[in-house]
């Protein structure tokens, strides 16, 4: 069994060069758009049941930080 360490904690690629790439992104006429919180498309399928745990309102809820009860959806 392997054990986790630092250096397994540490990101893929500086920031640096994480801001570079999106520079360029940006530069070749990219676009970045911030979504609405909300559930991915076909985000039951990955539940065995294939019924989600939270409704879409559940998670605007949580995202909005209120006070939060699952509802019986």
């Amino acid at each position: 069994m392997a054990s986790y360490t630092e250096e397994d904690n540490k990101p893929k690629m500086s920031q640096e060069e994480r801001d570079k790439l999106m520079q360029e992104f940006l530069e070749k006429g990219g676009k970045i758009k911030e979504l609405k919180p909300g559930i991915a498309k076909g985000a039951a399928s990955m539940n065995r049941s294939k019924s989600l745990q939270w409704s879409e309102k559940d998670v605007i809820q949580q995202e909005h930080g209120e006070n939060f009860i699952p509802s019986k959806e």
